[in-house]
């Protein structure tokens, strides 16, 4: 071997341990089936808990093929004197689209545990509320394209419609589908992980959720906040498991 190609073998052997040791963010297009990101969850400046989103596989539904995505939120347990939230979101996803096909979340707050789910037909959309020891309750509402909800518009919103133009959505809401021009704000250059990124600013003034988007391919959500009935939460990513195709 010539001393040239053992360079260049050295070389690469560098490369291929730096991508596999790194959290450095990827280059590379589309979902990856096993993407798995972490986010520490704070408000006013304190860490209370944690957040999961986790593509798991892709398969077909209904003769569609649809992305299968996991979604977990939760508090930590030093707060659980004063506040105790948990829930886990089940969320099939179009892979054409990236709107819903279907949902189910499993909310626990405080004492209190129930489930919901959602059917998202192309004319009506249905949602079921369980709760433990009572009737379930049924309730529909008018489709319209595209409709999506809290988890969806953020994988949504990785495709960057403003780009195409696209700036409308409708979001659903217990009063049914509401008309939702978001807000793209621009670009601010925040920390993620042990870097500063630049990141494009997305606002959604009916849901009040902004998400800052990594500019590379893989439009990454570097950090999402959201006005909640406890104050402002925001989620900052803290970990990046790229996956691998299937």
């Amino acid at each position: 071997m010539s001393s040239r190609s053992r360079v260049w073998g050295v070389c690469l052997l560098l490369c291929i341990v730096f991508c596999c040791t790194q959290p450095a963010l990827s280059q590379r297009k589309g979902f990856l089936v096993g993407e798995t990101l972490e986010y520490q969850v704070f408000t006013k400046g304190l860490p209370i808990g944690e957040q999961i989103f986790r593509l798991r596989r892709e398969k077909v539904v209904q003769n569609r093929r649809v992305f299968e995505i996991e979604m977990s939120l939760r508090s930590y347990a030093a707060y659980a004197l004063f506040y105790s939230y948990g829930e886990e979101n089940l969320l099939h996803l179009d892979a054409q689209d990236l709107t819903p096909v279907s949902l189910k979340k499993v909310i626990k707050e405080k004492d209190k545990v129930w489930e919901e789910q959602y059917y998202f037909g192309g004319e009506k959309v249905e949602k079921r509320v369980l709760v433990p020891g009572k009737a379930v309750q049924i309730s529909t509402y008018e489709a319209k394209h595209p409709l999506l909800e809290g988890l969806s518009l953020i994988y949504y919103l990785r495709n960057r419609p403003w780009r195409q133009g696209l700036n409308q959505v409708y979001y659903l809401t217990n009063k049914g589908a509401q008309p939702v021009i978001y807000e793209h704000r621009g670009k601010e250059r925040i920390r993620v992980l042990n870097d500063h990124h630049w990141a494009e600013v997305v606002h959604d003034p009916v849901s009040q959720v902004t998400v800052w988007f990594s500019q590379d391919d893989a439009v990454y959500p570097l950090r999402i906040q959201v006005a909640t009935n406890i104050g402002v939460l925001t989620a900052r990513l803290v970990k990046i498991n790229h996956g691998s195709d299937e």
